[in-house]
C-alpha cells in the first residue's frame, strides 16, 4: 500500500511536469503497470536466495573465507606437553640456576643446624620451592617511657599541652623546668620532660633515701624500684634521682601585703581542694551580685578576716591596683586559655610570676576600689571573655 502511493504521488508529479512526454520516452514510468513489474521482480529474488540457504555447523563456520583457506590444516595438529626430569647438582643451599632440590635442603639444614619448617617447603618428584615464610604481625602498645627527653617548644604551645601530650602533670614540667619566674615559654625554648609526672632530685652530701623520700611525700620503696637502686645505701652525691609521684612544696607566701600595711599572718589553705570544677574561691557562700551582662562576675561577701583562695593551680599574671575600680586584685592564668580574677581585696600575699596551688591562700577580702562593703569580685576569664562563673564552680 505505502509503495503504490509513493508510486502515484510520483506519477501525479511526473505528469505535471513532463506531460509532453506521454507517449514517448517517459511513458512506461507512467504506466501503472510499471509498479507491478518492479515488485514481480523484487519478490522473485528473494525466493531465489532462500533457496540457497543450507544449515551450516559451528565448526564448519568461515571455513570457505580467504583466512580459513590460509590456515587449513593446521588446526588439526595435536600439542602434546610432556616433562624432563631435572638433574639437579648442588653444593650449596641455593642452586645458581633457581631450583632448589628437596634432598638439597635437608642436607643444607643438616650442614647448618638450621631447623626450617616442612610447611614452608613445596616439593615435586626431582624439584622444591622455599616459600617465603609467614610472620606474625604485631604492633606498638602504649608502653611508658623510662628515660628523660629533650622537647623544643613549638608554635601554640602551652605547658598544659605538653603535659597532656607526654602524659605528666603540668607541676612535672614547671618543676623540672624551674618555670617558677616565668608564665609563659616560647618557641625554641627546649623543655626536659621526664618519664613519669613526679620531679628529680639531685642527691646532696649528707642526704639519705629516706629523708628524700620525705621531702618530695613518697615512699622510700618507690625511688629504689623505679631507680632501680640495690638498696637505700646505694645512692651516690650528684646523682639525678627520678622521684616518681613526688610533689614540692610552692613557695612561702610573703606576710605582708603589696599595699603597704603592717604586716599580717597568712591563714591556711583551703581543708578541701579536691574536684573536677573551679574551687569556691573564698570560706563564705553568699553572693550580694550575680553575674549579668553590666557585671562580669559574681560578688561573695565575707569579712575582712576571710582569706580569698586559688580557685585552680596556675601563674600569678597580675597583682596590683593598676586597673581603675578593682581595687587590689589578682589575675591568675591557669592555662588552656582560662584566668580568673579575685578583686578588691585589702591584703595580696602573691607576686606576678608565682606559681600557686589550687586552694592556696593569695589574699584577704577587702573593699578597695568601687565597692560599697567587703566581698571579692571573683570573674571567670575563657578565650579572652568573660563568662558566669557559677557554671565553673
Amino acid at each position: 500500500m505505502h509503495l503504490y502511493r509513493l508510486y502515484f504521488v510520483a506519477k501525479q508529479w511526473m505528469i505535471k511536469i513532463f506531460a509532453p512526454a506521454k507517449n514517448k520516452i517517459l511513458f512506461p514510468l507512467l504506466n501503472k503497470s510499471t509498479i507491478h513489474v518492479v515488485i514481480a521482480l523484487i519478490a522473485i529474488t528473494v525466493v531465489v536466495n532462500n533457496l540457497y540457504i543450507q544449515e551450516t555447523r559451528a565448526e564448519e563456520f568461515g571455513q570457505r573465507t580467504i583466512l580459513g583457506t590460509m590456515v587449513t590444516g593446521i588446526q588439526d595438529i595435536d600439542i602434546i606437553e610432556t616433562a624432563i626430569a631435572q638433574t639437579n647438582q648442588v653444593t650449596t643451599y641455593y642452586q645458581s640456576n633457581g631450583i632448589l632440590s628437596q634432598s638439597d635442603y635437608e642436607q643444607s639444614g643438616r650442614n647448618s643446624g638450621a631447623d626450617y619448617p616442612t610447611s614452608n617447603i613445596v616439593t615435586s618428584s626431582s624439584s622444591a620451592a622455599l616459600l617465603k615464610p609467614s610472620l606474625a604481625s604485631t604492633s606498638i602498645g602504649d608502653r611508658p617511657r623510662d628515660a628523660v627527653i629533650f622537647y623544643t617548644v613549638e608554635g601554640g604551645d602551652t605547658v598544659s599541652l605538653i603535659a597532656e601530650k607526654f602524659n605528666v602533670s603540668t607541676n612535672t614540667i614547671l618543676w623540672e623546668n624551674k618555670l617558677g619566674v616565668r608564665d609563659y615559654i616560647k618557641p625554641g625554648d627546649q623543655l626536659t620532660i621526664l618519664p613519669q609526672s613526679g620531679t628529680s632530685h639531685q642527691v646532696k652530701s649528707g642526704e639519705t633515701l629516706a629523708k628524700i623520700a620525705s621531702k618530695y611525700k613518697v615512699e622510700s620503696d618507690d625511688i629504689l624500684e623505679y631507680n632501680k637502686l640495690a638498696a637505700a645505701e646505694a645512692i651516690e652525691v650528684d646523682q639525678i634521682l627520678i622521684i616518681p609521684g613526688g610533689t614540692i612544696d610552692p613557695p612561702k607566701p610573703r606576710t605582708t601585703s603589696t599595699s603597704g600595711l603592717a604586716s599580717f599572718s597568712v591563714p591556711p589553705s583551703a581543708a578541701n581542694t579536691s574536684g573536677t570544677n573551679l574551687l569556691w574561691p573564698t570560706t563564705g557562700r553568699r553572693i550580694s551580685q550575680y553575674y549579668k551582662w553590666r557585671h562580669a562576675g559574681i560578688d561573695i561577701g565575707g569579712s575582712y578576716s576571710s582569706p580569698v583562695y586559688a580557685s585552680d593551680d596556675g601563674r600569678i599574671e597580675l597583682a596590683d591596683s593598676s586597673q581603675r575600680g578593682y581595687g587590689l586584685q589578682i589575675i591568675i592564668n591557669h592555662g588552656n586559655g582560662i584566668k580568673t580574677r579575685y578583686a578588691h581585696e585589702s591584703k595580696i600575699f602573691v607576686r606576678v610570676g608565682d606559681f600557686v596551688q589550687r586552694g592556696q591562700t593569695i589574699g584577704m577580702i577587702g573593699c578597695t576600689g568601687w565597692c560599697t562593703g567587703p566581698h571579692v569580685h571573683f570573674e571567670v576569664i575563657v578565650g579572652g571573655r568573660t563568662v558566669n562563673p557559677l557554671s565553673y564552680l
